[in-house]
């Protein structure tokens, strides 16, 4: 949520904003907010006069004074309530109005206006910048292979190790079960990159996997998102809360900050957890629906960071930059873009790039883990506070990362990694955890 201060100062550049993020106009009424703000104000200021007015009554028995106290009592409990209506009309339109993307994030209107910030193979290590921005010149500096390859799916069935048929059978359309050599696949890529967040310092989490309403509204998955989120029917839940399944660990993990104050020495605090996920996917049936890029349940390493506003310009490289660390340790091509004003996803966003694997078989990127810079967006709706040393205190800056989001990796390696006798080499930087260097038929 943007202080309301801000959008005061910066009204022309918020309603450009909302335009350039491609978001409802009328939902999002900077216009009719302000007016809110006005009249919010001017009924404060009655409020307060009302209260200092009653506070300098002379205390006594005198019959003309306790009249005079009863009227402004009664007086101020309908001003109030006025007050408390308009405050709760301004929160239902504040939070439609998006944050503020950076100033470097490209104005676009959809993910084909996205630039590239970096692309790395293992062959040419980073491509030359000159090449970037340039779709096809990227493209052609991918690694191609040189057999007809296999997709994902007809690769799993071969072997064994994927089957999305009886999970049709068991859970529906848009599940899978990951079997045998792809379930050790998983935990090996999980061993790697958690091993490394240990290293640098990252607190490891397991975390409620259902969360209220007000967390999710706090990191600003709703209200835009209710059609993204399986509800749990309050039939059997204690003191009927309504819980919603999450779709990334991330609602839990900055929850964990909620209603809390953090001190200048607990900054950066960083947190990782391993989850299962849950996402309707309404909107986007009939696409994606081969095999498990795009599914309704699946697991994710996330790896988020509550900070100082000074720290998270750094603390959003630092995340990016492991999720490159893994890429180039299973030595895999990849290419960072930064998504542009109409792609920029969820209303949070101040900045945002997405790292994207190639797939040599399909010839084509896929998003394998996305990076956001929210600032304080988050922070003001979940009431997660810093002080400093000096006394200084404000609201705390979020910075949020998919350290990897298993199931595309595993797609990304069974096909970037298959042979022309259709068995599967295991990268190197995975072997040890693994115990083998093949998937092959049995």
């Amino acid at each position: 949520m943007l202080d309301i201060k801000f959008i005061r100062e910066n009204k022309e550049k918020i309603k450009q904003n909302i335009i350039n993020r491609k978001m409802d106009p009328q939902k999002a009424d900077v216009d009719a907010l302000l007016e809110l703000d006005e009249e919010y104000r001017k009924k404060l200021t009655e409020v307060e006069n009302i209260r200092a007015e009653r506070n300098n009554l002379t205390a006594g028995k005198d019959e003309a004074i306790r009249a005079k106290g009863k009227e402004l009592k009664e007086k101020l409990k309908i001003t109030e309530e006025s007050l408390e209506e308009i405050k709760t009309k301004m929160d239902k339109l504040a939070v439609w109005v998006p944050n503020l993307m950076s100033e470097d994030t490209p104005i676009g209107k959809s993910e084909d206006d996205n630039i590239d910030v970096r692309v790395w193979t293992p062959e040419k290590g980073y491509l030359d910048k000159s090449l970037l921005g340039k779709g096809f010149e990227v493209v052609a500096q991918m690694p191609k292979s040189d057999f007809p390859g296999k997709d994902h799916i007809e690769l799993g069935k071969d072997l064994d190790i994927i089957d999305v048929e009886q999970s049709a059978l068991t859970s529906g359309s848009r599940f899978c079960y990951l079997k045998k050599e792809a379930v050790i696949l998983q935990f090996a890529i999980i061993d790697l990159l958690f091993k490394e967040l240990l290293r640098r310092k990252f607190m490891p989490m397991v975390v409620p996997l259902m969360v209220k309403e007000r967390v999710l509204f706090g990191t600003s998955h709703f209200p835009e998102g209710y059609d993204q989120v399986y509800k749990i029917s309050d039939e059997n839940v204690e003191d009927k809360n309504k819980l919603f399944l999450v779709g990334s660990s991330e609602p839990s993990l900055f929850g964990y900050g909620m209603d809390r104050r953090f001190s200048e020495k607990d900054m950066p605090f960083k947190m990782c957890s391993l989850s299962s996920c849950f996402r309707s996917e309404v909107g986007s049936w009939g696409k994606d629906v081969h095999g498990i890029k795009r599914v309704h349940q699946f697991d994710k390493l996330e790896m988020d960071v509550i900070c100082l506003p000074e720290q998270a310009d750094e603390i959003f490289e630092e995340l990016v930059s492991i999720n490159e660390w893994l890429l180039q340790q299973l030595k895999m091509p990849y290419r960072v873009i930064q998504k542009c004003t109409g792609d920029a996803g969820y209303a949070a966003s101040h900045k945002q790039y997405d790292v994207e694997t190639w797939r040599i078989a399909a010839g084509e990127f896929m998003e394998t883990m996305t990076d956001t810079n929210a600032t304080d967006f988050q922070a003001r709706r979940l009431n997660i506070r810093y002080q400093k040393n000096n006394n200084e205190k404000g609201y705390c800056y979020t910075v949020n990362d998919t350290g990897v989001a298993l199931g595309r990796m595993i797609l990304a390696v069974l096909e970037n990694y298959q042979q022309k006798d259709g068995s599967i080499l295991i990268p190197e930087a995975l072997q040890k955890y693994c115990g083998f260097s093949k998937i092959e038929k049995k």
